[in-house]
């Protein structure tokens, strides 16, 4: 395999990035430098990326604009955005970024660099952008603080560079792999059709309750049963991800309970719940939510409005704030069964059957499973079992045996993958922070 570099990522960069006003439908995204001046720019991260300030290693963002492009509008500065220009700019280059680099918060600020063709790349200060950005990979519903739609790169590890519009991440350079979005599996098809038993019963019991009030609630729309809950696995992967222990969730049709709850012939499970609400507890959070969104866009905008995710967002309610802790405490609660050796074993809807669970065999180390790398799995490579650790081994295994689970198999060194049966053999799907941006 030839390895990519920062040259390889410029030209992935440009292919990406939407210069033609026609396609951006009135967007103002601000247009990129010459060839040679983000080669300079990635170049000069790259090198950074590997090197070591008194023995601390370096993670960063910056972003490539002028310093009256920030808070344009006038609104963001309301969410903690600010800017702080320095009395004179400052060169950019390697020795800056060193020296620069550990000064800088990488969740709450943010070098500003710019360009002329007179004076070449510069560093005029800093932006305060706030943490909330982060919530766009972690998952939650908090609005991050507005940024232009600008390049902006994230040095976040050795030779691991994100290249990013606004907040958008576009391009992942990592491994010596140029990673983009369109291998993204939470955007499938065949994703979305799986969960589409979950949406139609919790939208039957929403139709129940919403009765109770003569109609007068403003309508959900279909799609945000799917939005939150993508959300909420979003907030259960990073949060498994940062605990630097790795773990497995293993979810199972939502008509399978009887079955999980008898003697599993594939599944030893130490920790079994008992039968009780709690244990569908998300789903009782997601039926409030609902209420309260529709109750609430019914009297602001009356019983025709369609309520979604931006609703749910950008309604200031305390009904919602509380919900919206609620269910990511839940997702944290997940998270953390995880933490006990063995799978976490749940329905497709998160309805919680146990954990500690121990898959009864392994896969054999001469087998192969498949490598996904379009979201529906129809372009595949093939890759040996022998590659993979034991917890990954241990669920391909699970998938050959049984055709209905699907698995989020997280190891230790934070690598994910969505893995299931697809058409004729185990496949698996790489997810990486750009998949939920």
């Amino acid at each position: 395999m030839l390895h990519k570099y920062p040259k390889d990522l410029v030209f992935e960069l440009l292919a990406l990035w939407r210069l033609d006003d026609s396609v951006t439908e009135g967007k103002n995204y601000l247009r990129l430098p010459d060839v040679e001046v983000l080669e300079e720019l990635l170049s000069t991260c790259y090198q950074v990326s590997q090197m070591q300030e008194e023995t601390r290693g370096l993670r960063f963002r910056l972003m490539l604009c002028e310093p009256g492009d920030i808070d344009e509008d006038g609104m963001g500065e309301s969410s903690g955005l600010f800017i702080l220009p320095f009395g004179e700019p400052r060169p950019y280059n390697e020795y800056e970024l060193l020296k620069l680099g550990p000064s800088i918060d990488y969740n709450n600020s943010l070098i500003g660099v710019k360009y002329s063709r007179r004076e070449g790349l510069q560093i005029w200060g800093l932006i305060h952008s706030g943490s909330s950005w982060v919530h766009i990979i972690h998952g939650g519903s908090k609005q991050a603080t507005p940024l232009p739609a600008a390049l902006g790169i994230n040095v976040v590890g050795s030779g691991r560079l994100n290249v990013c519009r606004g907040f958008e991440i576009l391009a992942q350079l990592s491994g010596g792999k140029i990673i983009s979005p369109e291998a993204n599996v939470f955007q499938s098809a065949w994703m979305k059709h799986r969960f589409v038993a979950v949406r139609d019963a919790l939208f039957s019991l929403h139709r129940e309750n919403s009765r109770t009030v003569g109609g007068r609630w403003a309508r959900i729309d279909s799609s945000f049963i799917s939005d939150l809950y993508l959300q909420v696995f979003k907030h259960i992967i990073s949060t498994v991800r940062r605990s630097g222990h790795g773990g497995t969730i293993i979810t199972f049709p939502a008509n399978m309970d009887e079955q999980l709850v008898l003697n599993n012939p594939n599944i030893d499970l130490k920790y079994r719940f008992a039968e009780d609400a709690n244990r569908n507890q998300l789903r009782d959070i997601v039926l409030e939510i609902m209420a309260v969104l529709g109750k609430h866009c019914g009297r602001l905008y009356g019983p025709d409005y369609v309520a979604g995710w931006k609703d749910y967002v950008n309604l200031q309610v305390d009904e919602l704030s509380m919900l919206d802790e609620r269910i990511f405490k839940y997702a944290r609660f997940i998270a953390r069964l995880t933490g006990v050796d063995g799978a976490v074993v749940t329905t497709e809807s998160l309805k919680l059957i146990g954990f500690g669970g121990i898959i009864k065999g392994t896969m054999q180390m001469t087998g192969t499973v498949a490598r996904a790398v379009d979201p529906e799995g129809i372009r595949r490579e093939v890759e040996l079992v022998e590659s993979v650790g034991t917890r990954h081994r241990s669920f391909y295994y699970l998938c050959s045996r049984d055709k209905n689970v699907l698995g989020i198999v997280v190891s230790q060194d934070a690598n994910t993958r969505v893995v299931t049966w697809n058409k004729d053999m185990v496949t698996c799907w790489d997810v990486i922070p750009i998949d939920f941006t």
